[in-house]
């Protein structure tokens, strides 16, 4: 059975971690409805961060439920990442969407950093 929990050892947790992603990301791979930057790590396993800014979804539920979303496409996909620390961003609209719809487009990105795996 594939481990489906999302520890904090999972969780990009500190401003540092953010900052490192920024500054020089490795990957950036992006739809209409979000970015993805990252950068490959010494850790054994991957890390996430999200960022859904007010300023592009106003409803504090709308923000919720984006995240929670986003963390279960992770926590789906996790096993199969290389160590990377990731930084998902949301983008305007992207609360029209239902969760349905919505789901392709992150599992697009995600399947999209699967395949840039760093050949070791």
């Amino acid at each position: 059975m594939v481990d489906q929990r999302f520890p904090k050892a999972c969780r990009l947790l500190d401003s540092i971690s953010y900052e490192q992603v920024f500054n020089k990301p490795a990957i950036r791979v992006s739809n209409k409805y979000f970015l993805i930057l990252g950068n490959w790590t010494e850790l054994e396993q991957a890390r996430l961060g999200v960022i859904v800014a007010k300023k592009n979804i106003a409803k504090a539920n709308q923000r919720n439920r984006i995240k929670r979303l986003i963390r279960e496409a992770f926590r789906v996909k996790k096993s199969s990442f290389a160590p990377v620390d990731l930084v998902v961003m949301a983008r305007k609209g992207l609360q029209l969407l239902e969760n349905s719809e919505c789901q392709p487009y992150i599992h697009d990105l995600m399947d999209e950093i699967v395949k840039k795996k760093p050949s070791t």
